[in-house]
């Protein structure tokens, strides 16, 4: 009974606790408390950092651990200078205690280096007459007089097997690879013989889905069987069909296991885009106001891979529909023809256009980024201007080039944008009146760590008999977000006796802006832009100026600007707001 008592008398939580305690106690003052700590002295720069990746440390600072660790260093770092040719090193290793403490010293005499006298690097096979495996020859990182690096030795072997694989080498094998030392002499001798053996070529490619027509599918293709092999050509067709929008999925593999006669087959898994898309687009800009957009295509209506694509548009200021119907050429992602078609109606300023356009052209994009299209378009536009109602047919042939780079996404940190665009017409061509038109401009964008440049200049030309019956979507207006910020949308032109627009025959606008990078996705802006659209060359240019902010959001980069026309004498004020890429 008494036993019963006392056990009683313990309660179970308070040992418990203790026994916590006490661990947490021994936790603390144990030997997780000592630091070890390794010294290197005697070498510096790539030795140093050799020895010390391959020392490392030891894994635990247990006085037992510390010392099977010291035991093996000399080891350790023997084979670390070796690796970069010194094999006549000598090494001590001294531990010293500090209390709970200790230091692994490891002083180093490297020693004179092994010299690299030969280097016997031959190639047999097809690769034998293969200039991609000359200038890797000239490129490799052996030479005589070197000190010896068994790891560029390692990576050059890496280097001549992967080019080997990459050019279609499957058979290929050393013949040798050694190095040859000479301990006495320090000397060291490198000798790679490598046979590549035939050099396999590419085979026809079969696709899993054959919706598309076989004489497509081949256009799509950048190489002809029979071609050499080169991973390359494989990598170039996948982004080929990829780009095409013509496929959702797309895994193309080259089937080095189904070889037949030294010729690889090539395998395109794909699957089909939808034939229809659609999709609905809201936004804000100062310019127009409130926009919806709603769009629908079809990424291939047909086995000849022919795509359609419209659009309808709908603003406080602008209403449009368009389509376009596109027949790839040859080569297919580079070359094709268009038919478009559209209606346009705007109301802005003293300017009311109701529009009917018609086009055929032809477009091409080249290597560098430049694509040029060549159209022939109709148009048919009744307006009124300025109180004064007319209405207007050409014909205009014309030639367009532009090209856009960028880097970085949605929101990017580099681009640039280049564009011309010259058409003209003449009553034999159908049209109501003679007139040429050309246009032209750039942007640029750089960025400098936080600080960011973008700069731009537009310019245009009209040149017509009678500029009265000139239509105003000929004539030039600038003036809100995207050309002199500070003044309302297309507000610019020349002003008939009553202060109404008139539109203008000439177009000059610059712009400058300074950004800084104050958060991830935040950015503060200084920009200045200048410029008008006039008649008469020695009219003032318009100047507006003001600071903002822009914001790298999920949707996209949308901009703040508060604006103020400076060349105006009372400084009117505007705020600008805009959604969109830069570029």
């Amino acid at each position: 009974m008494a036993r019963q008592r006392m056990d009683r008398g313990i309660p179970f939580g308070a040992v418990y606790r203790r026994l916590v305690c006490t661990m947490v106690l021994l936790l603390v003052a144990g030997p997780a408390m000592a630091a070890v700590t390794v010294e290197i002295r005697g070498v510096e720069g790539d030795l140093r950092d050799n020895i010390r990746n391959h020392v490392g440390k030891p894994g635990s600072s247990d006085s037992l651990a510390v010392r099977r660790f010291a035991g093996g260093v000399n080891r350790r770092v023997q084979e670390a200078l070796q690796a970069l040719g010194h094999y006549h090193a000598e090494v001590d290793v001294e531990t010293r205690r500090d209390g709970e403490d200790r230091t692994i010293i490891i002083d180093v005499e490297p020693g004179p280096p092994v010299i690299v006298t030969r280097v016997d690097v031959r190639f047999s096979g097809d690769a034998a007459d293969d200039g991609a495996f000359t200038e890797l020859r000239q490129r490799m990182p052996l030479a005589e007089g070197d000190r010896l690096h068994h790891g560029r030795y390692e990576s050059t072997k890496r280097a001549i097997q992967n080019q080997a694989l990459t050019r279609g080498y499957f058979d290929g094998a050393f013949e040798t690879a050694r190095i040859n030392v000479n301990l006495g002499a320090r000397e060291a001798e490198i000798v790679l013989h490598y046979d590549s053996g035939p050099r396999y070529r590419l085979g026809e490619v079969d696709y899993t889905d054959r919706s598309l027509s076989g004489d497509l599918l081949r256009r799509l293709v950048p190489f002809e069987p029979g071609d050499p092999y080169h991973a390359d050509r494989i990598a170039e067709l996948n982004r080929n069909l990829l780009d095409s929008d013509y496929f959702r999925d797309v895994r193309v593999r080259a089937r080095r296991e189904d070889a037949e006669g030294e010729r690889v087959p090539v395998q395109a898994d794909v699957s089909m885009s939808p034939r229809n898309r659609a999709g609905i687009g809201v936004g804000y800009a100062t310019d127009v106001g409130p926009r919806v957009r709603l769009n629908w295509s079809k990424p291939w209506v047909n086995e000849d891979g022919h795509h359609f694509d419209s659009e309808v548009e709908a603003s406080g200021v602008r209403q449009s529909v368009s389509g376009t119907y596109a027949i790839p050429l040859t080569p297919p992602l580079e070359h094709e023809l268009q038919f478009q078609g559209g209606w346009q109606s705007e109301d802005i300023e003293d300017t009311e256009t109701e529009k009917l356009t018609a086009a055929i052209q032809r477009q091409r994009r080249f290597t560098k980024g430049w694509t040029q299209t060549l159209f022939l378009r109709w148009e048919r536009e009744r307006y009124v201007q300025a109180g004064q109602a007319g209405d207007s047919t050409l014909t205009l042939p014309g030639m367009s080039l532009t090209r856009t780079r960028s880097r970085g996404g949605m929101d990017p940190h580099w681009g640039d944008r280049q564009f011309l665009s010259v058409e003209a017409t003449h009553p034999e061509l159908g049209s109501d009146i003679q007139l040429a038109r050309v246009r032209l401009g750039t942007k640029w964008l750089r960025t400098y760590g936080r600080h960011r440049v973008l700069a731009r200049i537009d310019g245009g030309a009209v040149i017509s008999e009678s500029f009265s019956r000139t239509p105003p979507s000929m004539r030039f207006f600038t003036g809100g977000d995207q050309s002199i910020r500070g003044y309302r949308y297309q507000s610019i032109a020349p002003e008939n006796e009553d202060g109404e627009l008139l539109g203008g025959r000439y177009l000059l606008v610059g712009s400058v802006e300074y950004g800084y990078r104050f958060l991830d996705n935040w950015t503060a802006a200084a920009f200045y832009d200048v410029g008008d659209a006039f008649t008469d060359p020695d009219s003032e240019y318009r100047e507006g100026a003001g600071f903002g902010v822009r914001w790298a959001s999920p949707v996209g980069p949308i901009r703040l600007d508060f604006a103020w026309g400076i060349s105006e004498p009372d400084t009117p004020f505007r705020i600008h707001f805009s959604m969109g890429p830069e570029l």
